[in-house]
């Protein structure tokens, strides 16, 4: 219902009258009539209204204001609201400022979420994994003596190569290259064959091994050669051949890999020593060195290993420690092999020494021994070469100059340097593309010793590996034959008294003095035993594996939830929020699509053509209009573009 208010004065309009809105609006067909006191007609039967096709057409194109303050009002926004329902302007300035406000602060704390985001940072949380199989390490076994005295003294009466080099590097200068030259690294880069050939094998050094209680055989263990320390050094459980993998379920010695090996650590001939070479650190001493890694990877005992004396019975307990890091974006990591040798798994270490070998070829144009090298390369010759040098020491030993002649090798010279450089600038790792590994397993160890073998059963024990009672060959061919055979002089001395075990025997056997002579043979035995001999336990002690995982510092989940607080706490915007948005968008491309194919309407209100910014024309009348009865003839009808025209363009007046 609509109030229309009489303010003629006139004694007939004394009432207030209401009138229908659906009536003012042209929805019934009659005309709008209303007579205060019955004695009135306020409008004439000819007043002519907007036909319902016309009114029905402009309802159906909104404009984009409308839309947009339409969905401005319906908004869960804070300010937007605010914004489309206030009637005072400074109201709506109030909002708009506070709204732009709250839009750049959410803006700028969103950057910085993004920022966060985008530095992809990780953290490192540690988990325990129990009740799954451990995978066995990778065991690479060296002699810290790199030549066998028995064999190079047997090749010493059939090559003279040998004699004349020794002869060679004690007589001629090298300046400060002496300590290099007469080390086991100068002996092989100059008497490659030899030095594999009076190096140590396992055939002849492995005595017993068992592993998870059954035995094993040196065709178990895989060869690895290292030109600058140790020569021959051996992997059991390398993976590189066709064994496969050794996974663990129990824990202790009895259970892991036990090997007895012999050193072969003879006495040196009679008149000669070697030159303690002051610059190694490792050097001259006698045992076993020892590397513990993962399968497939490549060996480094010099880096990486520890040592292990003779005469002692050596465990080395183990627990599994992985690292799994994230690749790209959050890391560079790579799930690779090792790209200058496929063949090994990919460790950082092992890509740097790689990568050093590439950078002494390049400069040097030679090999080191001191580090791997690839297939390639194996054909290069090495930097500490002497070409010709038993021309040269055979033309140096007619003339007699051995004193007066200065040595230079200029490629021996350029590895000394480069390789003193990359020491001490690590730069170069940065053009070497070294990533470490997605999939890293390391081990723990824990190392004890104890004395062994006792000389109680130091007889036994040598005709158990021997295999002395089935064929003595073995021992005959070997140094320790002297240890057995003092044993077993006294052994078999004795002998009848213990199979005739009488009152008169025990007392001789547990009292009476034994000789001097017999004492030094038994001494001697257990000197050459605890010298030569030694027995490396390795086994798992703990079957929970230790997991250290990198994990995003911050997710695209953690991402959504800050958005979603700041938009929440600067704007007030939700996930619905945005839907609203994306409909005000959908719904004024709808528009403007529609408009594009809309021809202009002639008989319409002079509007914009496609109608986008076109106003509302539906007649607004509010109580307070009023009506003067004289102002205007009594039967004028509302036109067309009358119809449509606001209460403000009338004049005060006019009738409604």
């Amino acid at each position: 219902m609509m109030r229309v208010h009489c303010s003629c004065g006139a004694a007939f309009c004394t009432s207030n009258t209401y009138v229908p809105v659906q009536q003012r609006r042209g929805h019934n067909k009659e005309h709008m009539k209303f007579s205060p006191l019955g004695k009135f007609n306020y409008f004439h039967d000819h007043l002519k209204m907007p036909s319902n096709d016309i009114h029905a057409r402009r309802k159906r194109h909104k404009t984009a204001l409308a839309i947009v303050q339409e969905l401005g009002s319906e908004s869960n926004a804070h300010g937007l609201a605010k914004i489309a329902m206030s009637l005072q302007t400074k109201r709506k300035v109030m909002w708009s400022l506070l709204v732009i406000i709250g839009f750049t602060a959410a803006a700028i704390h969103l950057s910085f979420l993004v920022i966060k985001y985008l530095q992809y940072n990780v953290v490192e949380v540690s988990e325990m994994k129990d009740g799954m199989p451990v995978e066995f390490p990778s065991v690479t076994i060296c002699n810290t003596q790199a030549l066998s005295l028995t064999k190079l003294k047997q090749r010493m009466n059939e090559n003279l190569d040998i004699t004349n080099w020794i002869n060679f590097i004690y007589q001629a200068k090298f300046g400060e290259h002496f300590s290099r030259v007469e080390s086991i690294q100068g002996f092989y880069e100059n008497l490659f064959q030899e030095a594999h050939i009076v190096g140590h094998e396992i055939n002849d050094t492995l005595l017993h091994c068992r592993f998870n209680q059954r035995p094993c055989y040196p065709h178990n263990f895989t060869k690895f050669f290292d030109g600058k320390n140790y020569y021959n050094c051996y992997t059991f459980n390398s993976k590189l051949g066709e064994e496969g993998m050794q996974y663990m379920h129990t824990t202790g010695p009895q259970y892991g890999l036990s090997i007895v090996m012999a050193l072969d650590n003879d006495d040196p001939p009679l008149g000669s020593y070697g030159l303690y070479n002051q610059e190694s650190n490792i050097g001259h001493t006698a045992g076993l060195r020892v590397q513990v890694h993962a399968p497939e990877t490549m060996p480094s005992p010099m880096d990486h290993g520890f040592d292990i004396p003779p005469g002692y019975s050596s465990s080395v307990g183990l627990k599994t420690v992985m690292n799994s890091r994230k690749a790209y974006p959050y890391g560079n990591c790579t799930h690779d092999r090792l790209t200058r040798n496929p063949k090994y798994r990919n460790t950082i270490f092992s890509c740097f020494q790689l990568c050093k070998q590439e950078i002494v070829i390049r400069e040097c144009q030679c090999r080191t021994s001191g580090l791997p090298y690839t297939e390639k390369q194996s054909n290069l010759s090495y930097c500490g070469t002497f070409q010709n040098w038993q021309s040269l020491y055979a033309e140096l030993s007619k003339t007699g100059t051995f004193n007066r002649t200065n040595l230079y090798n200029r490629k021996l010279d350029c590895e000394v340097k480069v390789l003193h450089r990359l020491s001490n600038d690590r730069s170069y790792e940065v053009g070497c593309q070294c990533f470490q590994p997605c999939q890293e397993t390391y081990y723990q160890k824990s190392i004890s010793l104890s004395y062994w073998p006792l000389e109680f059963y130091q007889y036994n024990a040598l005709q158990n590996f021997y295999g002395i009672l089935q064929d003595s060959t073995r021992i005959n061919d070997s140094f320790m034959a002297e240890a057995y055979y003092n044993l077993h002089e006294i052994i078999k001395k004795y002998e009848p008294l213990a199979q005739n075990m009488t009152k008169e025997n025990q007392e001789r056997m547990l009292y009476a003095d034994i000789p001097m002579d017999e004492r030094q043979k038994q001494a001697r035995a257990t000197q050459l035993i605890h010298q030569n001999l030694l027995r490396l336990n390795v086994y798992i002690e703990d079957l929970s594996v230790t997991e250290f995982k990198q994990m995003a510092d911050y997710g695209i989940a953690d991402l959504l939830s800050d958005i979603g607080g700041t938009l929440g706490l600067w704007m007030g915007i939700s996930i619905l929020t945005i839907m609203e948005l994306v409909e005000l968008a959908i719904r004024l491309m709808a528009l403007l699509f529609k408009s594009e194919n809309k021809y202009p309407d002639h008989h319409e209100d002079n509007g914009s053509a496609n109608g986008i910014l076109e106003q509302n024309t539906d007649r607004t009348i509010y109580p307070h209009d009023t009506y003067a009865p004289y102002s205007q003839p009594e039967y004028q009808t509302f036109e067309k573009n009358d119809y449509g025209r606001t209460s403000n363009s009338e004049p005060p007046d006019s009738p409604v």
